[in-house]
């Protein structure tokens, strides 16, 4: 796709979870951290979070935040369910 993986760009991670309290734990966690974080209700206990940062999408740079993201998810009894970023095309 000719993605320019070195310019940053908004990157977006989502996790699901079984309460919302938890999600609202991790989104606590995370914001102290620097993340842009959002969570939403689903169902009448279940929450979403997305976690977003200006970041490049570099193998190295998308490691690091991806395994920063479950980390905090996965401890807060959360399922991590991926990442998004648009595509940058390159010159």
């Amino acid at each position: 796709m000719h993605d320019d993986v070195d310019a940053p760009r908004r990157v977006e991670h989502f996790a699901e979870f079984r309460r919302i309290a938890d999600a609202k734990a991790a989104a606590v966690e995370l914001d102290r951290d620097g993340w842009m974080v959002k969570v939403e209700r689903r169902r009448v206990t279940h929450g979403a979070l997305i976690a977003a940062q200006i970041a490049t999408v570099d193998v190295e740079t998308a490691d690091r935040l991806t395994t920063q993201v479950f980390t905090v998810v996965d401890s807060h009894n959360g399922r991590y369910d991926g990442w998004n970023a648009p595509v940058l095309r390159s010159l």
